[in-house]
């Protein structure tokens, strides 16, 4: 009666994805169950299925009641396949967790209504019937099957309309696909009943699960045998319903020095060996190895933390035999995460144990605290991410501008372009907050940019010679320092606005020193075109007094914080620097000038210019042009 032919295959290929799901490491969370449920349930519908059929065309041999038993069994089974690939899209989806949601509460009653029609056949000919010679046919209520199926996937195709934001957009492609794989089959199955074809399709949507979410190489590292960054995400984004969780993350210090000096193959080594020893140490740990020293520990009871965190260290003291007659010592810094947040955004917390794990490789002795505290904070980066974002997209960065006084009259002689942009309210975000976010997210090139243009235009629009001012300085990022094509950008930039190249000084940190032959050259490339170079931040950094004999700039300007520790311990370095610069033939600005002390003791000890807010806090373009037109 049946056709048997695509059975077989399909069991072998379920039974190797079953084997194999067990002999590989795998994340206890929800989409690794659903998965799992789901080739059990393939299984036994298979099974089942072919069981049942065999009885049909031998019913002779056996009793009505078996026969029905086995068709109930299938049917029960064949609609429980159905939503447990709607679970598993639920899951890809992050929403099945919210159990008290309507849409799952829904999920559910419609599910048992369906499983109900199954095992009233045991009683009513509802799906099927079987009669007294043992010939089986199908009952007026058999499309029911179809319906679960059918509603089911609707479900799911609606579910991913209204969620697909939340999800990547291979995730998103690899959750259709499966699912109109399954409508593709029903649809065979519909068309070509004595064909046990559908199977063949089921099959299909578990190979497109399991490339897109099952692999365990998407979640390993091969390096440590431990989960990666992707797992750990997975990881928090299945914890939000749990009371007590344990987090604690671990970097090793130092760890590019230490792998230039044991060598890459040496470290690797060590790390593995760390991994073994957590593993065997802590084996109810979840493990994960984020590459460059970077360890985090995963568990449900908080109440062992520093019992854990004291045996690792105690670990620690002693050396990491990796071979060879090599020990290597390391020495680990700890992130923990506090006990009390909430895992209801695991994107933040994510980001938050990376940064913390960045910033406890600085750090001495402390361990570090992720608190709500610390999750604030990383909110409020990432708002002022986006306001980054959008002011260099829309050209809407603001052109501040502070006055330079000359110390022998005290007048305006100079100003510094300064970068303000707002969030949302339109309040201003401070220039220490937004420029290392645009350094880290390569938007500081184009922020420079648009700084070094609305400069030039306020020197076209405005007469500069009435107002006192000499020059403009503009502020050089380290990162924008590199670009090899600065030189041609400004230069178009200055033709533009035909403003000459002397009346705009460009300012660089002490950073920018580091690479000594690149400042040479950039600086010297763009002297010809007749830039100046302004020092900025001087006492901040990596720059000395003899240092500066070679470096072509024009005027040095020490780091406010250089100046207020002067005035907090009156000694002779600072006037020997200032005089030593001087000899030198440096013009000498002071930053951070607020008192008229000060300001005096400045002039005193040689400053040529003087900056800070005694004379002006920094002011919009337009209120400065009022000021001191």
């Amino acid at each position: 009666m049946w056709n048997y032919s695509f059975t077989l295959p399909d069991f072998i290929i379920l039974f190797t994805f079953i084997v194999y799901y067990f002999a590989h490491p795998r994340l206890p969370i929800k989409l690794n169950s659903s998965f799992l449920l789901i080739l059990i349930v393939d299984f036994l519908v298979i099974l089942s299925d072919v069981l049942a059929s065999k009885t049909i065309e031998n019913a002779q041999d056996f009793s009505p009641l078996f026969i029905r038993a086995l068709n109930v069994l299938y049917f029960v089974l064949f609609m429980f396949r159905s939503f447990t690939f709607f679970m598993f899209t639920e899951d890809v989806l992050g929403i099945r967790h919210r159990w008290k949601s309507k849409l799952c509460i829904i999920a559910n009653i419609i599910f048992a209504i369906f499983e109900l029609f199954a095992v009233l056949n045991f009683y009513f000919d509802v799906i099927f019937s079987i009669s007294p010679q043992r010939v089986y046919s199908r009952a007026p209520f058999y499309n029911v099957i179809y319906f679960n199926a059918f509603f089911f996937l609707l479900f799911s195709f609606s579910c991913i309309f209204h969620f697909r934001k939340t999800v990547s957009r291979s995730f998103l492609l690899a959750v259709i696909l499966f699912n109109l794989s399954l409508l593709t089959g029903y649809i065979a199955r519909f068309a070509f009943p004595k064909y046990l074809i559908m199977n063949l399709f089921t099959l299909l949507a578990i190979v497109i699960i399991f490339i897109s979410f099952e692999n365990p190489a998407m979640y390993l590292t091969g390096k440590a045998n431990a989960f990666n960054k992707k797992a750990l995400y997975a990881v928090f984004s299945d914890m939000d319903e749990q009371s007590s969780h344990f987090v604690m993350g671990f970097i090793v210090h130092n760890y590019t020095e230490l792998r230039e000096i044991y060598s890459g193959t040496q470290m690797d080594k060590g790390i593995s060996l760390i991994c073994q020893y957590l593993a065997k140490a802590y084996p109810n740990l979840l493990r994960f190895y984020l590459h460059d020293g970077r360890f985090i520990l995963i568990g449900n009871d908080n109440s062992k933390a520093e019992l854990i965190k004291n045996g690792i260290s105690e670990r620690f003291t002693k050396p990491w035999c990796a071979g060879l007659d090599v020990d290597i010592f390391i020495e680990p810094k700890f992130v923990l995460l506090d006990k009390n947040i909430s895992l209801e955004n695991p994107k933040k917390i994510s980001h938050a144990i990376f940064a913390a794990l960045k910033e406890a490789e600085k750090l001495d002795n402390a361990d570090i605290l992720i608190n709500n505290e610390t999750l604030e904070t990383i909110e409020q980066n990432t708002q002022i991410k986006r306001a980054v974002e959008k002011a260099v997209e829309t050209n809407s960065v603001e052109l501040f501008l502070q006055p330079l006084m000359d110390t022998k009259d005290y007048t305006l002689t100079g100003a510094e372009a300064l970068a303000r942009i707002r969030d949302d309210e339109g309040n201003l975000i401070p220039p220490v907050k937004f420029i290392p976010i645009a350094e880290k997210n390569g938007r500081i090139n184009a922020l420079g940019e648009q700084m070094f243009e609305k400069a030039c235009k306020f020197i076209q629009e405005h007469d500069i010679k009435k107002m006192g001012l000499k020059w403009i300085n503009v502020n050089l990022s380290p990162i924008q320092f590199l670009r090899p094509d600065l030189n041609q950008r400004f230069s178009e930039i200055l033709e533009k606005y035909n403003v000459p190249a002397e009346l705009i000084h460009l300012e660089i940190t002490e950073e920018s020193m580091i690479d000594y032959v690149l400042l040479q050259k950039q600086i010297k490339t763009m002297q010809k075109a007749g830039f100046k170079f302004v020092l900025d931040d001087y006492g901040s950094g990596y720059s000395n007094v003899s240092r500066l004999k070679k470096c072509p700039f024009i005027n040095i300007k020490l780091d406010m914080e250089l100046v207020r520790e002067y005035f907090k311990d009156r000694d002779m370095l600072l006037p020997a620097v200032v005089q030593a610069l001087k000899q030198m033939n440096f013009t000498i600005t002071a930053e951070g000038v607020e008192t008229l002390e000060m300001s005096d003791t400045m002039k005193e000890i040689g400053c040529d210019y003087l900056q800070g807010y005694y004379f002006s806090k920094p002011l919009s373009a337009a209120e400065f042009a009022e000021k001191y037109s």
